[in-house]
């Protein structure tokens, strides 16, 4: 794959057409897939281009990002997407026209389809009216004051300090650490979240929020900090693939986050997300993470896979607007940009937001695509050399190696076709995007313990993983 293109058009694409092969793409509803599976047409929407992963199921995942309307931007509008996945982001609504009026978008340069309409209510207005009227005195029957005092027992206004590792001790020490991008496209404006890397202004974020959803950068890039000041932003370099970019503003003095290590996570830890959801800078949610190593792609207007990301799962509220946010550990270290969700009710007009299903992209993945960025250098993602369908055998999950690559890193490992690939080093590959998303997680020249299954015989070999 050459720098830029989408993963759709590197080699390791899902053979299509099969009727019999398990859906590999986000959450699906129904692991060995839809009925109708195989019998669209070949110019049918439905039916993927060749070289292309099947359009996700219901309960798929999406880009977070969110496109307010221009007169109203933290009442954000909602074009439902079709198929399920939810890219988080959101688009503006033309003024005098109504949600009826407002199509699904479409793109030719990959912009991703748009989540459901949500309407964000405050409760506090007429339940704090009524009571503070009811608690405002009381009264006998004739109407006279029987006594002014609603509170007889001591006060204490003071609140308690933050203890070390704490939630409120680590929000204070990263809040600063992350912005509130908008951008521009035409005449629409999107907005996300990002991280500082730098005290002269270098940000990381995703490639979906400065495009807006598009196949480009935004016109306009304008970020926003803690401390209410905002500036302007250029664009060092996207990589879509990743979904990583890394944009830079004309500003000193900022406080970069602390960089983690997505290594050494552990299913059950505490994690901390922070981010503007639906436009609402500075907002801060807890969690857990509550899995590892899940393979997430991510779709575009087409129906093609934009991204495979090998993610943390967690159960932090994520929300649109959180994408290229913060995913931070009790010690306020950066352990993953925040970038997709799960949801449930992909076919109605309604998208519920978090569901406690939310996905980050790993710190140690992320740092390496946005260290070449910075640079200028040209990203490359690790390559296994081979074209890859799920097992067509239920009982054997795994990538089965339907084209082997000449000179390819399997081709030189002695790798078949045929062969169905069940483990890369202590890991159980159990689809085509697992296979995906972890060779991804590597760096081109890494050497990888590749198990695989052929003619009923278990094989492990070495691969030292070429570059795409």
């Amino acid at each position: 794959m050459t720098n830029g293109e989408h993963p759709g058009n590197d080699d390791w694409r899902q053979v299509p057409g099969d009727p019999n092969q398990p859906p590999t793409g986000g959450l699906p509803t129904n692991p060995y897939g839809s009925a109708d599976a195989g019998n669209h047409s070949p110019g049918s929407p439905s039916n993927p281009p060749s070289g292309q992963f099947p359009s996700p199921p219901p309960g798929a995942t999406g880009p977070l990002g969110q496109y307010p309307r221009p007169d109203q931007p933290t009442a954000p509008y909602y074009q439902q997407q079709p198929g399920g996945t939810a890219p988080l982001g959101q688009m503006p609504q033309a003024p005098g026209s109504s949600s009826a009026d407002v199509p699904p978008a479409r793109s030719n340069g990959g912009r991703k389809l748009l989540i459901g309409a949500v309407a964000v209510a405050l409760l506090a207005g007429g339940a704090g009216g009524a009571i503070g009227a009811s608690v405002a005195g009381g009264s006998d029957k004739d109407g006279s004051s029987t006594s002014n005092v609603v509170a007889s027992g001591p006060t204490n206004t003071a609140q308690p300090s933050a203890a070390p590792g704490s939630v409120q001790a680590t929000a204070a020490q990263v809040l600063p650490s992350v912005v509130s991008i908008t951008v521009e496209v035409g005449n629409q404006v999107g907005s996300g979240s990002g991280v500082i890397l730098s005290d002269n202004g270098v940000i990381l974020t995703n490639n979906h929020v400065i495009s807006a959803g598009g196949g480009k950068p935004a016109d306009k890039i304008l970020v926003s900090f803690y401390d209410g000041s905002r500036a302007m932003a250029k664009v060092l370099g996207t990589d879509p693939t990743s979904d990583i970019a890394v944009i830079q503003v004309d500003k000193t003095g900022l406080r970069p986050i602390t960089i983690g290590s997505s290594a050494n996570l552990s299913v059950g830890q505490e994690v901390i997300a922070v981010g503007s959801p639906l436009g609402l800078e500075g907002t801060v949610t807890t969690g857990i993470i509550s899995s590892l190593n899940r393979p997430v792609s991510t779709s575009g207007a087409d129906g093609s896979v934009e991204s495979v990301m090998d993610a943390i799962q967690t159960d932090a509220a994520i929300n649109p607007g959180n994408s290229g946010g913060a995913l931070v550990n009790a010690n306020g270290a950066l352990i993953g940009i925040n970038t997709a969700i799960a949801t449930v009710n992909g076919g109605t007009e309604q998208q519920s937001g978090s569901i406690g299903l939310g996905f980050a992209i790993p710190v140690d993945q992320a740092m390496r695509i946005a260290n070449a960025l910075r640079s200028g250098g040209r990203v490359q993602q690790a390559s296994l050399g081979v074209n890859v369908r799920p097992s067509s055998d239920v009982t054997q999950p795994g990538a089965q190696v339907v084209n082997v690559v000449g000179g390819g890193a399997a081709d030189q490992a002695g790798i078949p076709k045929g062969a169905v690939i069940t483990q890369v080093e202590d890991r159980k590959i159990a689809s085509s995007d697992a296979l995906v998303a972890a060779i991804r997680s590597y760096a081109p020249g890494d050497t990888v313990k590749i198990t695989y299954v052929v003619n009923g015989q278990t094989k492990t070999v070495d691969v030292k993983l070429g570059a795409s």
